[in-house]
């Protein structure tokens, strides 16, 4: 007689065998989820690498002879619940940081390429262009992860024989796009340190408003300036390859400018120092009523002033480099950054400390 399996032996088979597919499947699935999540940070740590290496390169020729401008600003994330008001978490920074450093320098698709060793360098999240006659897209508007950190650079050049003394760029008759092309796509500028260092008030207040997006007003002693409202900040356009130099890195969901201070042994400036969920006691930030200030921004220009954190007043002159909150013997950068699939929806948040002592 032929021996045969039975109907119960076929049945308990093809459980053991679907249980082994099924194991088989949900490994391959962790095997693949695995695999994105790895290629998702191994992204975003090319992303660190890329803007840290940056940063320690252009910070190593700071030029502390040089105007250094530093502007903080902290937006509160939208529909997001923190587990207090005044968590850090609840906020996200958009600063901006402009400095003169040496260094071998030179243009991108310039022609004829323009090359130097002295250049005004300049880190910010960017907007994006709006359209003719339109506000930008600024960062506070702009999803986190679809965020870009924009470095502009402007070489110094020999300025020509004739020049105004007053007004060294020829910017006083400058239209809104021609700031803004100045600020986001020109790379190069004809002045020397210590032109820029004499420009005209006036001049110079349109010029930081430009550069920090901000409106420059007689608290700073050089008069009022409203170009950012439009022509503020650096700006991409994607249809202008012109204006692609600038950018530096994609998905930086945050960039955050702090400086350490010998006196209070901290880094500053921060909202909630002491952390106890209250602003109206220590917060760097100036206040409106118990919150942040919608529209005053804390900065620095050093080393002439002013100087605008709640705590430290305003034009104050001449102070150490190292005295300044915000600057200091090291600077430290707090960024988040994404992948570009999504697969790591928070982000992950980094600290980079480039030190100034040398």
């Amino acid at each position: 007689m032929r021996k045969a399996f039975t109907l119960i032996e076929l049945v308990v088979a093809l459980g053991i065998l679907a249980l082994i597919l099924s194991f088989a499947g949900m490994i391959f699935r962790v095997s693949i989820e695995s695999q994105r999540m790895a290629m998702a940070n191994a992204e975003i740590l090319q992303k660190l690498r890329t803007i840290t290496e940056q940063l320690d390169s252009d910070l190593r020729g700071l030029r502390k002879d040089g105007e250094v401008l530093v502007f903080w600003r902290a937006m509160r994330k939208p529909n997001y619940t923190p587990p207090t008001r005044n968590h850090p978490s609840a906020f996200e920074r958009s600063d901006t940081i402009s400095f003169f450093a040496n260094g071998d320098f030179y243009s991108y698709n310039l022609n004829p390429p323009v090359r130097g060793n002295t250049a005004r360098i300049c880190y910010t999240l960017a907007s994006l262009s709006g359209g003719p006659g339109m506000e930008p897209n600024r960062p506070a508007a702009q999803k986190p992860q679809k965020r870009i950190l924009a470095r502009t650079q402007h070489i110094l050049l020999p300025p020509p024989n004739s020049i105004d003394p007053n007004d060294p760029l020829g910017m006083q008759k400058f239209s809104d796009s021609q700031w803004q092309d100045w600020n986001s796509v020109q790379q190069s500028d004809g002045i020397s340190l210590r032109g820029w260092q004499l420009m005209s008030d006036a001049v110079k207040a349109d010029v930081i408003s430009v550069i920090g997006d901000i409106m420059v007003g007689s608290d700073t002693g050089l008069g009022g300036s409203e170009k950012n409202k439009v022509a503020g900040g650096v700006q991409l356009d994607r249809t202008r390859p012109d204006s692609l130099p600038a950018l530096l890195c994609e998905g930086v969901g945050q960039f955050e400018v702090q400086g350490w201070n010998d006196a209070q042994h901290r880094w500053i400036p921060e909202i909630d120092p002491d952390g106890d969920g209250v602003l109206t006691d220590d917060s760097d930030f100036i206040l409106d009523g118990n919150d942040l200030h919608p529209s005053l921004i804390p900065g620095i220009r050093y080393p002439d002033g002013p100087y605008v954190l709640r705590t430290f007043s305003a034009g104050r002159t001449n102070a150490d480099f190292r005295d300044i909150p915000g600057l200091g013997r090291a600077m430290k950068f707090t960024f988040t950054l994404y992948d570009s699939r999504g697969l790591i929806p928070n982000g992950r948040t980094f600290t980079h400390i480039v030190y100034l002592d040398n």
